[in-house]
């Protein structure tokens, strides 16, 4: 049972970072702020995570930062072609 839940309260912190991290990056508007909001949720996903407290909760906020750095990427890379 204890297993359980911790394998239950792992994927809520997981849910709860990729949803925070996801957030923070996506309805930032203009063109200065996503990236520094990238930046911001991937450190701080990387001080969760290595700091070993809410490790998944920080592994979520790296995933949604990294996500969001691609996305970002991809519609800068399409704006440029017209």
């Amino acid at each position: 049972m204890r297993q359980m839940l911790l394998l239950v309260e792992n994927a809520v912190l997981l849910l709860c970072g990729l949803v925070a991290g996801w957030i923070l990056v996506t309805f930032l508007p203009g063109s200065v702020l996503p990236p520094i909001a990238i930046t911001v949720v991937i450190a701080a996903g990387g001080r969760l995570l290595f700091n070993g407290t809410f490790w998944p909760a920080g592994i979520g906020f790296v995933v949604a930062g990294i996500a969001g750095a691609g996305f970002y990427l991809a519609d800068a890379v399409t704006s440029l072609g017209g």
